[in-house]
């Protein structure tokens, strides 16, 4: 019986979860819709209808003025559906008639709105909840001296004055040419014993290449002294004998040099060392193999921590961060088109989903966090010039505005129609592949 209900608790706590996703979904579906709304009454358009939500209402008002503002059964989408978008009706306010300029407004409003909101929440999170920082764990003894000015702690807040997020991979921020500026935050511990964080700047930095000795077979258990960390196929090793691993044959050499039992000294994968004690038979026989992996960096590891930033800060980031999410979103899609990016890395409405209920169990913090990275996605995807999204009608307006003279309205609504088909089928079909 406690089993059932256990599992009716649980299930229970799930559905609330993708319920809420849901909502949060079509909060950011709001705030699109409203961003045009509000443009359109502004600029003097009629608006007939206002609808959160696809499909058959399940509630809607009408407004004095005519307009309709409804509630729809699907929690997919919504529309703010302007007199005469599909043909020329005559009427002065509806939209074809509207000049080209205070279209264009209109259209961009929507990802505009997403934006804004992206840049309030987000300097919300930055200054209540914090950042993901990446913070320096080891700097190795085979790196260059310059680079060993960073220590153990230290966050990398900025290279070459460019502010650091860890998005996809800080080493975008990395120059391989030329010496560069890091700017850390370094910790000190006060008076008070508690630890304060001072802006330090680092100058003569250098990308370099270095080899990693990473093990690509063990045959056996090979324990640490605590038995707590063993070897396995990936482990990258440092030193041999206490000795940096850092060129190409480095581990080769050093085990000819070294006696009948050989000390490994591996990285964890929190970046940690652990020191391994093992026959050097092992590797004679083959139960061990290695091999050199060579990689271009600093010569360091990090981990990733929170870090609070104060409201300053926090308004200062929130620009260039949001900007990075939106150039993340074109180079993914860029990378989809290169195949750089494959498929499974991308998701449709049912991963956006499930991705967002996972993160609502992670507190209202990480909850904001995730509607700022969802309001620049949909700002940057509704302004790409694809059939059926805002930057295609955009498109359409530019050309009737440079040729004075619409695209033929049956042919527009052809390709949005044709368009919005395909993309409905493309979204279900990028689910359907990673299932």
């Amino acid at each position: 019986m406690l089993n059932i209900i256990c599992s009716f608790s649980s299930f229970m706590t799930w559905v609330g979860r993708v319920l809420l996703a849901f909502v949060i979904l079509m909060f950011m579906v709001l705030i699109h819709e409203t961003g045009h709304y509000t443009a359109g009454k502004i600029l003097g358009f009629q608006i007939n209808e206002f609808a959160i939500g696809m499909g058959p209402k399940i509630f809607s008002k009408k407004k004095k003025n005519g307009e309709i503002f409804s509630l729809r059964a699907l929690p997919l989408g919504g529309f703010c559906a302007f007199e005469g978008e599909s043909e020329d009706t005559g009427n002065a306010k509806a939209f074809n008639s509207q000049k080209p300029w205070k279209r264009l407004i209109v259209l961009f409003s929507g990802a505009l709105f997403n934006f804004l909101s992206a840049i309030i929440i987000g300097i919300i999170v930055f200054s209540c909840y914090g950042d993901t920082v990446a913070v320096v764990t080891n700097v190795y003894d085979y790196a260059p001296s310059a680079n060993q000015q960073l220590l153990s702690g230290d966050v990398i807040y900025k290279i070459d004055g460019k502010r650091v997020f860890v998005l996809d991979e800080i080493g975008r921020y990395m120059d391989s040419d030329k010496e560069m500026t890091f700017e850390v935050l370094r910790p000190e511990k006060a008076d008070d014993g508690s630890i304060v964080y001072k802006n330090v700047t680092l100058n003569g930095l250098t990308k370099n290449t270095f080899y990693s000795s990473v093990l690509t077979k063990v045959d056996g258990d090979y324990k640490d002294v605590s038995g707590e960390h063993k070897l396995a196929v990936g482990t990258t090793i440092y030193k041999l004998d206490g000795k940096s691993l850092g060129s190409k044959g480095s581990f080769q050499r050093f085990l000819e040099e070294a006696g009948d039992v050989c000390m490994l000294t591996a990285i964890g994968s929190d970046g940690s060392l652990i020191d391994f004690t093992v026959d050097k038979t092992v590797f004679i026989n083959n139960k061990i193999a290695v091999q050199d992996s060579a990689y271009n960096g600093i010569g360091m590891t990090v981990s990733y921590a929170n870090y609070r930033f104060g409201f300053g800060e926090s308004v200062a980031r929130t620009f260039p961060y949001c900007g990075e999410v939106g150039m993340l979103v074109l180079r993914t899609l860029g990378g989809l088109i290169t195949g750089a990016v494959g498929i499974d890395q991308v998701g449709g409405p049912i991963t956006t989903i499930s991705m967002t209920s996972q993160v609502v169990a992670m507190g209202f913090g990480s909850v904001l966090k995730l509607i700022v990275l969802i309001s620049v996605n949909l700002a940057v995807f509704n302004l790409l010039p694809v059939p059926a999204l805002d930057g295609c009608q955009m498109v359409f307006v530019l050309i009737e505005w440079i040729a004075r003279k619409p695209v033929n309205r049956k042919v527009q609504g052809y390709i949005n129609g044709i368009g919005l088909i395909v993309l409905l089928v493309l979204m279900v079909l990028i689910d359907l592949l990673k299932l």
